[in-house]
């Protein structure tokens, strides 16, 4: 019997869907979300499971995307393992305290633009010693998310919470931006405070209640500048990795192609999470969604937003020009009025010449 091509593709795909789906059930319950492999074709089954055997590749929901965010460090371990990474501390105990908080960009949009979540966390100092902190984890796509940031920090001072003791709790902000910092060329900053004794010069090895509530630390990670070495070695190469933002498997950037090893513990669990949010049904829906509203952010109110930054730019140059057509105006007044004391001067000379004859 002599089969036409399209019948040997279809046996041969067969075949391969067959040995894929047979390699796949193989993998304990847990290890990989079989639910992703029904929307595949067999081939890339195929290559999928071998490469994930490999440690080479596992398709994540981009954690920069809202729900992809939320459903990243609503975990514990999840938050434990990240605040520890970022903060350099051992974190003890970590519990969420108000649920999430969101920031609209405006009354016609249906996504926020920055989100909040805050947790309390018990860390081990220096000395060895227990140590309460409120951390508030916050991110943004868009530099213009900055004075929502300010307006964040300013509820919190005013928001008390039920517990009276946590209002005397130090404030630690760690923020994940979309978004490059122009004078800041690191992925990950620490700002720390330091006591600075300003007579003297020097600084101080003390702490104050009073300074300490309020002023706070930050962590700000950058995640367009993250650039992730193929092994990451430190726990916070490995912690960032996972943020990177290379290797989009869809037009939208809603997925990525994760393809460092996958050893840590914790940041297993990281890309478990992030893993089902982008591959299970349900969780995409909610990300193509999201992905559709950025879309329409983009040419709506991204699109003014460009007009009227290239309006300011405009506007800036055309008062630079006036500005130095006024110096310039300055300039030759002052000279038209110099030349004018000569002409008096001199005037004035020949007056009294004349008066000498």
């Amino acid at each position: 019997m002599i089969l036409a091509n399209a019948e040997i593709n279809k046996l041969a795909n067969a075949e391969i869907n067959k040995l894929a789906n047979a390699e796949i059930n193989k993998l304990p319950n847990g290890e990989i979300n079989k639910l992703t492999f029904i929307f595949f074709s067999p081939c890339r089954k195929l290559f999928y499971y071998t490469e994930h055997k490999k440690g080479k590749i596992m398709i994540i929901a981009n954690p920069l995307y809202d729900t992809a965010f939320k459903g990243l460090i609503a975990d514990h371990d999840v938050a434990k393992t990240l605040i520890g990474t970022l903060l350099g501390k051992k974190i003890l105990s970590v519990e969420p305290r108000d649920k999430e908080r969101l920031k609209p960009q405006g009354n016609e949009d249906k996504l926020p633009a920055c989100l909040r979540l805050d947790y309390m966390a018990v860390l081990e100092d220096e000395n060895g010693e227990e140590q309460k902190v409120l951390v508030e984890v916050q991110k943004a796509s868009g530099a213009d998310t900055i004075m929502r940031f300010r307006e964040y920090l300013a509820l919190a001072g005013y928001r008390k919470q039920e517990n009276k003791d946590e209002n005397e709790l130090p404030i630690i902000t760690i923020y994940f931006l979309g978004f490059e910092l122009k004078n800041v060329p690191t992925a990950c900053l620490r700002v720390a405070r330091q006591y600075v004794d300003m007579l003297e010069n020097k600084v101080l090895d003390t702490k104050e209640k009073f300074v300490e509530l309020l002023t706070h630390d930050s962590i700000i990670v950058q995640t367009p500048r993250i650039n992730t070495s193929a092994e990451p070695k430190t726990d916070l190469e490995k912690v960032l990795s996972v943020f990177e933002q290379k290797n989009f498997d869809d037009v939208d950037q809603s997925k990525i192609n994760y393809k460092h090893p996958i050893e840590d513990g914790g940041v297993k669990k990281m890309l478990d999470i992030l893993h089902y949010i982008g591959t299970d049904p349900a969780e995409r829906d909610k990300l193509e969604n999201e992905a559709y509203w950025n879309r329409h952010e983009e040419m709506t109110t991204g699109a003014l937003l460009k007009a009227l930054e290239n309006n300011k730019k405009l506007d800036e140059e055309v008062r630079k020009e006036k500005e130095e057509n006024r110096k310039k105006d300055v300039a030759l007044s002052q000279q038209a009025e110099a030349l004018s004391q000569k002409d008096n001067e001199i005037a004035a000379l020949k007056q009294q010449l004349e008066a000498m004859r």
